[in-house]
């Protein structure tokens, strides 16, 4: 199994396969339109990845700045994202250094990426996500909405956090910072159990390949969580 930077590395292709069977009833894209109005707004957009979070909003927005520390995964997104380039800006960018950019926007949104970030910092993750949390909040015009989505749990029969840094994250993004959370069902479907297996495998690990060839069904059970909070 590669690290996750190793797939955001040189993956790009095996990323965008898994995404292809994920969240089959396209739970995630209507209830961040039916919550958020994106119509003639500039969002900044981190950790890009393939553009697959990008493609649920871009539509509606007027100005969409998309950044990402892998210039694999933007090269892809460049591809993905071929009918929106007109109002697309991709730029590189470190989540660490998000404190440093000056231009702000309507929305901040992240997909599933503050959550590495912070997990990285074992020993200082709370000041990590203090950081962060605060450079969002300062990238959004008054008026505007962080929106930051993350990970509860795939392969899980209930949502919640599969790490106790990501627990200490979410606790402080609610209590804290006072931001709203929304859980949202974003299961996997796919062809044939060896086809979950395999993928999920691959970006999961050798347990979750063998749980899922246990269950005996093409459908790996997901929720996602999204956080959001207006300034």
């Amino acid at each position: 199994m590669p690290t996750m930077y190793e797939i955001y590395d040189k993956h790009s292709y095996e990323y965008d396969e898994l995404l292809r069977f994920e969240d089959h009833d396209k739970n995630l894209p209507a209830k961040l339109n039916q919550l958020f109005d994106f119509r003639g707004k500039k969002v900044l957009e981190f950790g890009t990845g393939t553009g697959r979070l990008t493609a649920m909003y871009g539509p509606s927005a007027k100005k969409i700045l998309c950044y990402d520390r892998s210039g694999h995964m933007l090269d892809k997104a460049k591809v993905n994202l071929s009918e929106l380039s007109e109002k697309i800006t991709f730029g590189f960018c470190d989540n660490n250094d998000i404190g440093l950019l000056e231009e702000t926007g309507d929305f901040l949104i992240e997909g599933w990426s503050f959550g590495h970030t912070v997990s990285d910092f074992v020993d200082g993750y709370v000041d990590k996500a203090d950081e962060l949390i605060n450079s969002s909040l300062n990238l959004v015009n008054p008026g505007g909405t962080v929106i930051l989505i993350e990970t509860l749990g795939t392969n899980a029969e209930e949502p919640g956090p599969p790490t106790e840094i990501l627990k200490e994250y979410y606790r402080l993004l609610e209590e804290k910072y006072g931001f709203t959370r929304v859980v949202i069902p974003t299961d996997y479907k796919f062809n044939s159990v060896e086809e979950a297996a395999r993928i999920c495998g691959f970006f999961f690990g050798a347990e979750a390949e063998e749980a899922i060839r246990e269950k005996r069904s093409p459908m790996v059970k997901e929720f996602t969580g999204l956080w959001y909070k207006s300034v």
